[in-house]
Order: structure tokens, then C-alpha cells, then sequence
């Protein structure tokens, strides 16, 4: 069967060029099959901007070999930007390879490729020639980890502080061996030496223990500056800086996972502060202190665990809206045994998961404690499919599930149910911010890790990640208040978006496959422009008479009936929407407040309903 996406755009988006307002809601095209990235039809444009495999990168000179040029790496991961308006430019890109090879010119490892941006006629973006301060000349640049800091892992997510101008690379897949580099050009060990670390310099480690670190990188020189040392070394995913410059916060993807957080003694210096791991259950305090000694942050997570911190299950992307951190638990099955003695505490958002999973099998709520919860986990009696968002207050230092991944269906259904629900959240795995006007909305990035359990429609052989915004001001969103922006293309999983100023969004299409259409048969990056900075528009007084549908009863209290079966969103007096339903004929309101409502067509017409 084919899957309709329904690409519901933020209501009411006035689009610049056009003077127009973006409907609602937006439909994609219908073709499920189509092998390109998926977009909607509306004023909302989307452009490639840098293709792995294909465009070509400006090198250093690279284990005797001199400078030159080389096709970028593929596996586009995590996106940085940089600001800059030198020359009528947008600023400088950071794009993350999690691919690993072996290169003469770019470098063993994974590794990153920048580029700087400007809009031109059109709204259209145009990568800009440049030369470094190095000598290079070109529009794309290869991150220099060789000649700086000891090469570089796999890259995957990564931190960009577009507030403070600053971004850094996460060396995410875990190694533990020498031969686990994959490939290694030699094993000799490295020495530390030269960094801003007393504790560091002079050490000499194993060549496997200089890869997961997070890494600060500078996009305007392509080279890196520093390995942070003093954060510790585990599979980090990503983290975020606080707006205060000194609060750094780390996630783990891995299970378990820690969750980790930095203080810098002085605000923008990082090189000098406390590094704590989380502990949700702590009585005097929910941090643990992690001394500044190489030995033990380099084993952090062991540790961590051993000092009884919290465990997650994959710890992936973060960002901040509205002063709280927002984080994504992708999930994997089978993890209770991975927990098993390590000597760490079940994080509440696993507890939250099991009793959601139990509901949805069940059918009835978990009567049992949250410690026993915690100990179906730890049994390995949660087969946590589809991950979540959490939410962590740093007033409260608590931590919560924001949304649950899902709906759950029955493990026996090989590859879905024959009704594919009209929003899945499968392995919520990018994350960020996306400011519209005063608002913050969540973009949420799917990376399934199966085909199976509903996470993909009955009998399609293939993934395709989709893009969800949502509302951040909502406390407790449900699937209905996830709007989709954008889709990989077939076998890719979407990934690295971020806002580089209030008409863009940037986003990668990670690892696709090779059958789809020519560029999206490769690792890319692309950009969706046509969002114009405004806040959602109020119906409130504009009640549009409806030539196309009408409702009935009007006044009711339990259901409202349309005249034809559509796409239809539902406003509060105040103009806030509240509910969003494609294809529906009859609405249930019971669980609505009584009181003046509006009802949106996809076409913008708008009428005003009464519940009693």
C-alpha cells in the first residue's frame, strides 16, 4: 500500500515572495514510491545544497600527501552553523560524515566538510567561493582533525551553539580496541600534548582511547581546535550550551546511556570547570561529581554507573525551548540485559515507557510501583520499539517523557497493520529548535531501527524517516499535534536539522539508497526556505462563510458532523489550535470544554461551532 503524508505546515505562515499564506493543511505528493526527499506542495521550497560522493573538497596536506582535493565523504549527520554576514553572506556550515573510511587526503575516520552560504534573487541559497586562512580555495573544505587533534571517529551528532558562534563534533560510535578503529593506518599510541588540560598533557594513551570525545571545531578555518578532554569519553551523541555560556549538558547514545553535564568556571571558557552525571533519584543532590583525572573520564560511563547514575536507553539529540532541554531516547528492544550490572538506577523516562507499553498490551493501566517497573526493565520485559522525547526543567533538575514514540501495536504484526496510523513516531533520534515569531516548535527527527511493529506501513520493503515540528508550549503533546515538514528519501534517515535564520531550515538525508533518483541516491544536504518569521495567524473574528462544507449539530456535545469527509484543524477562542484531523467526517468534542470553537478547512475556510 502507499502512505498519504499529510505535510501540516505551521497555520497560517505568510510567505514573503508570494504574499500569500500557506494552507493547511499541506499535502505531499501522494506518490509514497516517489525516490526522492518528500516535500510538501506549498510556498515551502526545498533546494540541495552539498552532495557526499559527488562535490568536491579542498584538503590540507595529509600524511605526506599535499594539499589537494577529494570527494567529500558520505553519512550526513549533524548540521553546525555559524553566523556570518561578511560579503552579504548567511555564515559558515558544518556538515558531519558518519561514514568511515580510509583516506590519504581527507583523513582515516569519519570527518566533517564546511562551506559558507549566502541567499541570493529568489530567496535562493548559494554556496560561496572562499579562501582560508591556510591557503585553500574552493566552496567546499574539509575539517582538518589530522594535523590537530590525532584524526577523528566516526562523526555523528554534535553541538552547535549558534548563540555564542561555537560547534563541536561528537565521536560517537564507542571503540574499545585498537583494531575496533576500523580502519587504522598504524597503532601507535598517542601522546597529549599542547591542549589547555594539565591533567592530560603529556599522557600517552592508547591510539583507540583519543576517539569519543567531543570535539570544538572552526568552521571559517576547517580545522579542529580541541578534543574535550576534561568532558569525558563515552558514545556521545550530542549536547547543548545553555544560554548563561558556562552550563554545558552531554548525551550518551548507548545503553545504557548517561546523561552528563559541565560547568564552566567562566563563562565561554570550557577548557576549565566541573563535569558531573545525572542521578534522578539523588537526595542531597541529583549530580555526582566527576573528578578531573584522564583515567576516570576516560572510562566516564563505567563510573558513572558504578556510582549508581541514572541510565537511559540510547541518549541521542538535544535542544533548548522555552528554558528547558529537550531530549531524544531513541530506544532499542532488548535492553534490559544491557543494564544489568553496571549498578546505575532505571531512568523514570524508561519506567514512564514500560507503563505506556503495558497500557497498549493490556489495555488496562500498570497497577504495579515505579520500582517494580524499574524491575520489568531491568528483567529485559520491555521491548522498547520506538524511543521518545524527554523533557528535563533545569529549575527542578527533573526529567520526564514529553512524548511518548508510537502508538504500540502487536509484536506479531511483521510489517505494520493494514490502516497505517496518520502519524507513527518511530526512533526519535535529530533534534532542535525551530523559531516561528515568539514561538519555539520541537523539530523531530525519525532513524527507525525496524520495519517492523507498525513503525512502516504493511508490505513496504523499505524506510523512509520522516520530520515532525510540534509545539513546545504544549505540556503533554499527542500524535495529532505533530505536523510533518519533510521525509528522506528511501533508506536514509533524516537527520541534522537546524534554523540558520527565520526563512530556513537545513537538513541532511543520511545513507539512502543507491536506487533512488540521482542526487538522492547519495548522502546530502538540503534546504526547505519559504517560513517568513511570523507567529501562527488567529481565526479569532475571521470567520470565513464556508462554501464548501458545512457542520452539524450546532450547538452539540458530543459529535460534530461534516458535510463531506476532509482535512479540517480545530481553534480555541483565542486562536491557539488544538486539534488536527485528515479525512474525517465526524469529530468526538466530548472531551472538549464547553464554549465557542472555529473549525479550518484545508481550503482556509473557517466556521464557528459551539460545544455545550
Amino acid at each position: 500500500m502507499k502512505k498519504l503524508i499529510l505535510l501540516a505546515t505551521i497555520s497560517g505562515l505568510a510567505y514573503t515572495n508570494a504574499n500569500a499564506q500557506i494552507p493547511f493543511p499541506v499535502n505531499v505528493d501522494q506518490d509514497w514510491q516517489s525516490k526522492t526527499v518528500l516535500m510538501p506542495k506549498s510556498p515551502l521550497k526545498q533546494q540541495v545544497l552539498f552532495v557526499g560522493g559527488v562535490d568536491d573538497v579542498q584538503t590540507t596536506a595529509t600524511y605526506g600527501n599535499p594539499a589537494g582535493t577529494a570527494k567529500a565523504k558520505e553519512w550526513h549527520d549533524f548540521i553546525g552553523f555559524v553566523k556570518d554576514t561578511t560579503e552579504g553572506a548567511l555564515g559558515w556550515v558544518v556538515v558531519n560524515h558518519e561514514e568511515i573510511s580510509s583516506n590519504d587526503k581527507i583523513g582515516d575516520g569519519g570527518g566533517m566538510t564546511s562551506f559558507k552560504i549566502k541567499r541570493t534573487k529568489g530567496d535562493v541559497l548559494e554556496v560561496m567561493d572562499q579562501t582560508l586562512s591556510d591557503g585553500r580555495k574552493g566552496k567546499f573544505f574539509n575539517v582538518d582533525f589530522v594535523n590537530t587533534v590525532g584524526e577523528t571517529g566516526m562523526n555523528c551528532g554534535g553541538i552547535s551553539a549558534k548563540h555564542i558562534g561555537r560547534v563541536w563534533t561528537a565521536e560517537e560510535w564507542f571503540r574499545s580496541s585498537n583494531s575496533s578503529i576500523m580502519p587504522a593506518r598504524d597503532t601507535a599510541d598517542f601522546v597529549i600534548s599542547g591542549t589547555d588540560f594539565a591533567f592530560a598533557n603529556g599522557k600517552s594513551i592508547k591510539k583507540y582511547q583519543n576517539y569519543n570525545w567531543m570535539v570544538e571545531v572552526d568552521p571559517k578555518t576547517g580545522k579542529a581546535i580541541r578534543k574535550q578532554y576534561n568532558w569525558g569519553r563515552a558514545g556521545w551523541e550530542a549536547g547543548v550550551v545553555m544560554d548563561d555560556n558556562k552550563t554545558v549538558y552531554l548525551f550518551e547514545d548507548g545503553t545504557p546511556g548517561i546523561f552528563v553535564k559541565f560547568e564552566a568556571t567562566t563563562a565561554g571558557d570550557f577548557t576549565a570547570g566541573k563535569t558531573y552525571v545525572y542521578k534522578h533519584d539523588g537526595v542531597s543532590t541529583k549530580w555526582i561529581e566527576i573528578e578531573q583525572n584522564l583515567d576516570t573520564l576516560m572510562q566516564i560511563n563505567a563510573v558513572a554507573c558504578r556510582r549508581g547514575a541514572t541510565m537511559f536507553n540510547r541518549l541521542e539529540w538535544g535542544t533548548v525551548a522555552n528554558g528547558k532541554v529537550y531530549i531524544t531516547e531513541t530506544g532499542r528492544s532488548n535492553v534490559g540485559t544491557r543494564f544489568q550490572g553496571k549498578g546505575g538506577v532505571i531512568s523514570p523516562t524508561l519506567v514512564e515507557g514500560y507503563k505506556n507499553y503495558y497500557q497498549a498490551k493490556n489495555g488496562s493501566a500498570y497497577g504495579g510501583t515505579d520500582a517494580q517497573a524499574a524491575t520489568e526493565v531491568m528483567n529485559n520485559n520491555f521491548p522498547d520499539y520506538y524511543g521518545r522525547v524527554l523533557e528535563f526543567d533545569p529549575a527542578t533538575e527533573t526529567i520526564r517523557t514529553y512524548i511518548h514514540g508510537g502508538p504500540y501495536y502487536d509484536p506479531s504484526t511483521s510489517q505494520g497493520l493494514p490502516v497505517y496510523p496518520d502519524v507513527h513516531l518511530s526512533n526519535p533520534d535529530g533534534l532542535a529548535t525551530m523559531t516561528i515569531g515568539s514561538k519555539d516548535y520541537l523539530m523531530i527527527q525519525e532513524d527507525m531501527n525496524q520495519r517492523s511493529h507498525n513503525s512502516m506501513p504493511d508490505g513496504f520493503a523499505y524506510e523512509r524517516c520522516e520530520l515532525f515540528i510540534v509545539d513546545a508550549s504544549i505540556a503533554n503533546p499527542k500524535y495529532s499535534d505533530l505536523q510533518r515538514i519533510t521525509a528522506s528519501a528511501f533508506d536514509a534517515e533524516i537527520t541534522g536539522a537546524i534554523q540558520i535564520d527565520s526563512k530556513t531550515i537545513l537538513v541532511n538525508s543520511q545513507h539512502p539508497g543507491s536506487f533512488n533518483d540521482s542526487p538522492y541516491n547519495h548522502s546530502l544536504t538540503y534546504a526547505i526556505t519559504g517560513f517568513d518569521g511570523s507567529d501562527p495567524v488567529s481565526v479569532v473574528g475571521k470567520e470565513v462563510k464556508a462554501e464548501t462544507f458545512s457542520v452539524y449539530p450546532n450547538p452539540t456535545a458530543r459529535e460534530l458532523h461534516l458535510s463531506k469527509v476532509m482535512d479540517v484543524a480545530i481553534y480555541d477562542i483565542n486562536g491557539k489550535r488544538i486539534k488536527v484531523y485528515r479525512q474525517v467526517r465526524t469529530i468526538n468534542v466530548a472531551d472538549m470544554a464547553a464554549g465557542t470553537y472555529f473549525i479550518r478547512s484545508g481550503e482556509g475556510e473557517t466556521l464557528k461551532f459551539i460545544v455545550q
